[in-house]
């Protein structure tokens, strides 16, 4: 089993610089429980952040995930409204429950189309213009 080398105000680390971007040995100037906090850069002298490469790799592994590109909500709008009778767009009011319905009249974004309930108090709507998401079941009491 390999230990982790402990550092201390004054040692040397090599790491990558906040301000000159370059891979670089830095002397450690804070620390906060056996961690590293801040670096003095021994290039361009300036004080930052340590950056540990192996949090960072660790990090962008786990994150390495494809993002979902979301498509135009206007497409979306048009399509899905066109499939709807205007009576399908109920008056939208918070405190209602809307997880059995398709279609929302909003004062200020026009017509909506539900798309997912995220929550009990929660759904996702897509108007004309972009995708937002609102409350339903919110009592004020």
């Amino acid at each position: 089993m390999a230990t982790k080398k402990t550092y201390a105000i004054g040692d040397e680390v090599f790491t990558e610089c906040g301000k000159c971007k370059s891979e670089m040995h830095h002397i450690v100037t804070t620390m906060k429980d056996d961690e590293i906090i801040k670096v003095m850069c021994k290039g361009c002298n300036s004080t930052h952040v340590y950056r540990d490469k192996r949090k960072k790799a660790a990090k962008k592994a786990v994150s390495d995930k494809p993002k979902v590109k979301r498509r135009s909500s206007k497409k979306d709008w048009h399509k899905l409204t066109a499939e709807m009778q205007d009576d399908e767009f109920i008056d939208y009011n918070m405190s209602e429950d809307y997880s059995q319905l398709r279609g929302i009249r909003h004062k200020k974004f026009g017509n909506g189309v539900i798309i997912k309930i995220l929550a009990t108090t929660q759904m996702e709507v897509v108007f004309e213009d972009s995708i937002k998401v609102l409350m339903q079941n919110y009592n004020l009491n």
